[in-house]
């Protein structure tokens, strides 16, 4: 017989004796086949059948999770550990290997009700999602036996206190089992509500509802906007969220627009334009063209030497300095700061902060500096940053300096600051390269900032100003 035959000769067995203990048919030690190999392959079906379960759970377009492998490997962790207590605690140095084999070897079974239940027509079931405590219950007892009998056969039958040691052991892979429901990160989930639903409808961009309808949320969201009020300097808020494959870059945005607009007094001053399929209906594209007309409809409508315009761009960056504009099958120019620069100077925008959240993105600063110019990056000019990825809820720099630092700091340098050191922290602890934050404040900029933080202040607690 061939080597490779035999082992899948070995894992049938194994399976077979698996599902005798799972349901309480006679079966000793000598019916499995215990080996490395045997764990492995055991191990690897399981998961197979895990992540089956959880498709057939999660319904139409499942969103997979890859994180669903560090569940995985703490609940094989929590396993060998226990296995290599019992086996120091009972003197049985087989134990290690054997009664993690006869455990993977009766999962299946659990997996495989657990998938028969979980196909259309039996969701309501006991393992459904309307499960009852009964049904909990039932399931927990269930795996007790399973885990008392993996205990019992491992054991040699003629040590002292047999009965005894074979329902401790149980009992300790039973106390296993709450730390494995805190731990689970299923493999897929159920995408979320309405987003589903718009997926759905709306593969991609290029589809001809969404096309007809983006002319004219720009021009609503551009004719919207308020005029610049005589003598008071006004703060404009422009968020850019190109990259439509994460969601982060379009958290990022709403969370500044909305901090901006209740606490910076840009409500009814501000445009947002963003790539996201869960956004197309509602929010103009993120594009370079867009962001042309975006910001010369606002320097047509401010007074330059007196107003403040702030662009907030948040996407991948490259190590050749461009921010990356994709929203798939649409072919988009990506953004270069000398572009920026030029759209700027085009829509006679003076005053200027601009904040970019990408990698590289310190590279920004030398074509965009002047003296009337912020600029703030989350990382130097050959310096990745962090925080992003489709199941992230912000950005390293975003959170930093959005969610926390000017949520109650005035000054804006000083929040970058406050921001800064947090990110440096954060970097530190997680052992990854610094990321380096970079800042420039223009010569008249910088005495500008402390009078329209004041009055944005003085706004802010209803004071005249």
């Amino acid at each position: 017989m061939s080597a490779t035959r035999q082992v899948l000769v070995d894992l049938g067995r194994n399976l077979v004796a698996g599902f005798r203990l799972a349901f309480g048919f006679p079966v000793s030690l000598l019916s499995f086949r215990v080996s490395v190999r045997q764990l492995l392959l055991l191990l690897a079906l399981g998961m197979l059948i895990g992540a089956t379960n959880d498709y057939v759970r999660a319904g139409p377009q499942p969103l997979l999770s890859v994180h669903a492998i560090v569940f995985e490997g703490f609940d094989v962790a929590v396993l060998l550990l226990i296995a290599a207590a019992l086996a120091a605690a009972y003197r049985q140095p087989h134990l290690r290997l054997a009664l993690p084999v006869i455990v993977a070897a009766s999962d299946p079974a659990l997996g495989v009700v657990n998938l028969l239940l979980a196909l259309p027509g039996n969701q309501g079931g006991l393992f459904g999602y309307s499960i009852q405590w009964a049904g909990f219950w039932l399931l927990m007892a269930w795996i007790a036996f399973i885990y008392w009998r993996a205990v019992a056969i491992a054991l040699t039958p003629r040590q002292p206190r047999f009965w005894l040691r074979s329902l401790a052991g149980a009992a300790l892979l039973v106390a296993g089992v709450p730390l494995a429901i805190w731990a689970n990160q299923p493999w897929f989930s159920a995408m979320p509500e309405p987003a589903a639903q718009q997926a759905r409808r709306y593969a991609n961009p290029a589809t001809e509802d969404v096309l007809i309808k983006q002319p004219q949320l720009l021009y609503e969201a551009l004719t919207e906007l308020e005029d610049e009020r005589p003598g008071v300097t006004d703060l404009y808020f422009v968020g850019f969220a190109p990259y439509s494959a994460e969601d982060v870059f379009r958290k990022d945005i709403e969370v500044a627009h909305q901090l901006f607009d209740d606490r910076f007094d840009t409500d009814g001053r501000s445009v947002v334009l963003i790539n996201n399929p869960g956004t197309m209906l509602d929010t103009p594209f993120a594009t370079v063209s867009n962001l042309r007309a975006t910001l010369s409809e606002i320097g047509d409508i401010i007074n330059p030497d007196e107003d403040v315009v702030m662009v907030y761009l948040s996407s991948h960056g490259t190590r050749d300095h461009k921010l990356s504009i994709e929203f798939p099958p649409l072919q988009l120019d990506s953004l270069p700061p000398e572009t920026l620069k030029q759209l700027l100077d085009d829509a006679g925008i003076k005053w200027r902060i601009i904040v970019v959240s990408a990698c590289y993105s310190g590279g920004f600063i030398d074509p965009l500096k002047d003296d009337h110019t912020l600029i703030m990056t989350a990382s130097a000019a050959n310096r990745t940053s962090f925080g992003c990825g489709t199941e992230s809820d912000a950005t390293y720099f975003g959170d930093a300096l959005f969610q926390h630092a000017l949520r109650f700091e005035d000054s804006f340098v000083k929040a970058f600051e406050q921001a800064k050191k947090q990110i440096t922290e954060r970097e530190r602890s997680e052992k990854r390269e610094a990321s380096n934050p970079q800042i420039f404040v223009g010569e008249q900029m910088g005495k500008k900032l402390p009078k329209l933080e004041a009055e944005l202040r003085k706004r802010r607690s209803g004071g005249s100003i």
